[in-house]
């Protein structure tokens, strides 16, 4: 995951959680949210286990 798309993960997260996303920005987000929790820099980070 590279930093651009942790980025628009995370406003994607607003977005979704405004209830104001629509169905393209939902599953976008869940793309982006798939591939931050298979990536290892940044799980490390925050150390979430991997």
């Amino acid at each position: 995951m590279t930093k651009n798309e942790f980025n628009r993960m995370n406003t994607l997260s607003e977005t979704v959680l405004s209830l104001t996303a629509s169905a393209s920005e939902i599953e976008e987000f869940y793309i982006l949210l798939n591939l931050w929790k298979s990536s290892e820099e940044f799980n490390l980070e925050i150390g979430l286990p991997h």
